[in-house]
Formats: C-alpha cells, sequence, structure tokens
C-alpha cells in the first residue's frame, strides 16, 4: 500500500512536469525528523534561476513511518503565500494495514478545512486477499452520507 501511495505521487510530480512546457520542475524536499514531517517543494524555472513557487506537499508519519496525514497547498502569486487546497488523513489497524483514507478541501471562504469529507474505508477478507473498499461522502448541510461499495 506505502509503494502504490508513493507511486501515485511521483505520478501527480511528473504530470505536473510535462504541463509547463519548456520551464524545469525543481524539488526541494525538507525533513524534519523530529515532527516527523516532510515537506516537498515543486518550483518551475530556467537554468536553477528565477524559481516561480508551484505547490508544497507537507507529509506526516508516524513513529513506523506510516503516512498520517497529507496536506496540499498552491502558491498564490498575488499574496505571495501558500494557500491550502486538499488534505488527506489516513487510519490504521494494530498490523498496520490501511483501513480509512479521508479527504477534505480547503474552504476558502471561511478559511478552514470543509466540513464534507470523503471516506474510503478499507475491508480485506480473513484470508486478506479480497479487498473491498466503501466510499462515504457526508454532507453536513443534509447529515446524508452516501455509501458505495466496491470489490476488487
Amino acid at each position: 500500500m506505502k509503494a502504490t501511495i508513493i507511486t501515485l505521487a511521483v505520478v501527480a510530480l511528473l504530470s505536473v512536469s510535462n504541463s509547463f512546457g519548456s520551464n524545469t520542475i525543481y524539488k526541494s524536499v525538507e525533513t524534519n525528523e523530529q515532527d516527523r514531517t516532510t515537506t516537498t517543494t515543486v518550483c518551475q524555472g530556467e537554468n536553477e534561476k528565477y524559481l516561480s513557487p508551484i505547490k508544497r506537499y507537507v507529509i506526516v508519519s508516524d513513529s513506523k513511518g506510516s503516512l498520517i496525514e497529507k496536506k496540499i497547498y498552491e502558491w498564490n502569486s498575488n499574496n505571495r503565500s501558500w494557500v491550502a487546497v486538499q488534505k488527506y488523513n489516513y487510519d490504521y489497524n494494530a498490523d498496520g494495514k490501511l483501513l480509512s483514507l479521508s479527504f477534505t478541501r480547503w474552504n476558502k471562504t471561511t478559511d478552514t478545512w470543509a466540513e464534507d469529507i470523503q471516506y474510503a474505508m478499507y475491508i480485506n477478507d480473513t484470508n486478506e486477499e479480497n479487498l473491498s473498499v466503501n466510499y462515504l461522502d457526508t454532507k453536513p448541510v443534509t447529515s446524508e452520507i452516501h455509501l458505495a461499495h466496491y470489490s476488487y
């Protein structure tokens, strides 16, 4: 599962790099062992000069190295600041297997994380061969929960 998450992150970074034409994409990674955070900043520019920030990824891990939280920010060149875009939270069982993944977007109006959170619940059978995924979409205004079930 960790390999899948890392692979998806690499693919996302490569797709970002292909969409900017002649500008080269540069990546800076800072790790804080004490806080267990890794901050990756993606910039574009030419010949390592005049770099313009594009995105920032902040990843928090637990003591076992498992991903707990991932926040994505985009650079606002008007305000010259990072603006939150998306947040993912990961929960694991006692064996370290992924149980659930939640996703929310930044609400620009309230300057907080949105209340409508989408969840994916990962369920293995007793042989851990079949994985079923339940997608839950909550809507706080109507208090509705929408459930979709998929098996792999």
